[in-house]
């Protein structure tokens, strides 16, 4: 409040009002203490540079584990509440190199599995961590697979369900391009295998068709969508739901159709609260090209085994004009990608969606909306292309002084449905940002510290760039909060990268130069 609002609300009839100023003081004094934060950064470790791989496991007591492989190197750093390093937990079980780490996060331990390659088979086990970063098992094997010639591309992809109840483990055969063929092994909490199926074929009748990320609901079931499109460029013409049951060797397929509309890429989530799987993507009236239009969303009742929901929601010039930014009305959506998917208990949902772009000198490709983007910030998984176990960021690329890349990443559009999928409210978080030849700065993580939503991002002042956030309020509001306090110089952080690991406190990655290090970020209630 500015120093004369100040006074108008302590001033009444030419006296000052005792009692105002008191309420006025402690409203002050309440809202500074909503917008107060905490940052505490690790040491710098000039053996971990910014090549160094990782992975936050979670909080475990007062202590945080954060898994990092450099080479041939494996370790669990374990820091305390004051991210002090208390030790490195080093990890002799592992091969010197692997293919790919993942973890499965429990209160009280943790699963790691990793791939690697030895003569022509790739292997897949699995190692239970206990809270202090050592080992409760010798590794478990969970797969092989016989690929003969050396590889760097993961075979096995490791989906858990929201609750942790359920691990799928599974692996697909692509080495022919119409005929995929699946291998999935079901777990339970407790590595048990409940159910397997060695080979479960899926027909792809062009290069053209993709399949989209695979969600396990809580009981089991591996849930998917296949698109397929006319070309390469143009838009989704046509989409299935595929499910495979949790105790099932085939997968069931149902059909979304959105009347004359074709969709841009499309995004699920899994409602375990009630039983439904829900679907959102960006919607043209045009089979090919064309701008988009709106927002089509659709929900699966797998109960019912039916789509119980399917709306196409058309953008009034209203969020046009907001959404806009340096383009037309008309094109005021076509740099938008839809990011994430949130669900209430009661079914409604939010979309977040944000303006991503690429601006570049020297030999510039077309304009293709589909491949536009590098594939770690937001392309639809290609099947025909798993990727290898590297550091979760790429550092730049191939670009020469004749080529030079500029990362662009804007507002974020926020979007409110209630549990039949009609649009309650719209709202922005305003931000412009860039960096040169390489993404990882750029975007957003989105947390949920009970009191709202926050929405943690780097941005500029006085061409610094510092770490903020904006806050989604319950009601709808977003709300600009002031620049967070004890924020050291020479950290540049990375919070597309970073994991809540506790109700408000968050783990963000930073750079102090060229060495890798990490941040608590602490939200008081």
């Amino acid at each position: 409040i500015e120093q004369k609002q100040l006074k108008a609300l302590m001033y009444m009839k030419g006296k000052w009002n005792m009692a105002g100023m008191f309420f006025v003081i402690m409203a002050l004094v309440m809202a500074m203490k909503s917008n107060a934060q905490k940052i505490t950064y690790t040491q710098p470790d000039r053996n971990e540079n910014r090549q160094t791989n990782f992975e936050i496991i979670g909080k475990y007591g007062d202590h945080y584990l954060i898994f990092k492989n450099y080479r041939a190197s494996n370790y669990i750093s374990v820091f305390d509440a004051s991210m002090a390093l208390v030790k490195n937990e080093n990890m002799p079980y592992m091969p010197e190199k692997i293919i790919e780490a993942n973890f499965v996060s429990y209160p009280d331990f943790s699963y790691l599995f990793f791939q690697y390659q030895y003569k022509g088979v790739v292997f897949c086990k699995a190692v239970k961590i206990g809270p202090d970063g050592k080992n409760l098992t010798e590794p478990i094997d969970i797969d092989t697979t016989i690929v003969g010639s050396n590889t760097n591309s993961k075979i096995y992809q490791i989906t858990p369900s929201e609750d942790k109840s359920r691990i799928m483990v599974f692996r697909i055969n692509s080495k022919n391009e119409q005929r995929l063929l699946f291998k999935t092994l079901l777990f339970d909490k407790d590595l048990t295998l409940l159910h397997s199926t060695k080979e479960l074929s899926l027909r792809m009748s062009d290069r053209s068709d993709f399949l989209t990320d695979f969600n396990l609901d809580n009981d089991g079931n591996l849930v998917f969508g296949k698109g397929i499109r006319g070309g390469q460029n143009e838009n989704i013409t046509k989409f299935f739901l595929h499910v495979k049951w949790a105790k099932a060797d085939s997968f069931y397929v149902r059909e979304l159709a959105f009347d004359r509309n074709s969709l841009d890429e499309v995004k699920l989530k899994m409602d375990n609260f009630n039983n439904r799987y829900l679907f959102v993507a960006f919607y043209y009236n045009a089979r090919r090209g064309g701008t988009i239009e709106g927002i089509g969303n659709a929900i699966f009742d797998k109960n019912q085994k039916e789509w119980v929901v399917r709306n196409a929601i058309p953008f009034s010039d209203e969020i046009r004009e907001d959404a806009r930014g340096q383009n037309s009305l008309k094109n005021a959506f076509q740099d938008y990608f839809i990011k994430d998917l949130t669900i209430r208990s009661d079914g409604a949902f939010l979309v977040n969606s944000e303006s991503l772009y690429q601006t570049s000198r020297g030999n510039v490709s077309p304009y293709n909306r589909w491949n536009m983007m590098n594939p770690s910030m937001m392309s639809p998984m290609d099947y025909y292309r798993y990727g290898g176990y590297g550091s979760p960021w790429g550092w730049g690329g191939p670009y020469g002084p004749s080529n030079t890349t500029r990362y662009n990443a804007d507002n974020v559009m926020i979007l409110a449905f209630n549990k039949e999928g009609k649009l309650m409210l719209s709202n922005f978080v305003r931000k412009a940002q860039y960096d040169d030849n390489n993404e990882n700065m750029v975007s957003y993580q989105m947390v949920n510290t009970g009191n709202g939503l926050q929405y943690i991002y780097n941005d500029y002042d006085r061409r610094e760039v510092v770490l903020t956030y904006q806050t989604l309020t319950p009601k709808g509001q977003v709300i600009r909060n002031p620049t967070i306090k004890g924020l050291a110089r020479d950290f540049n952080f990375i919070p597309r990268f970073s994991k809540q690991v506790d109700k408000r406190v968050v783990i963000i990655p930073c750079l102090y130069r060229n060495t890798l290090c990490f941040a608590k970020l602490e939200f008081d209630e």
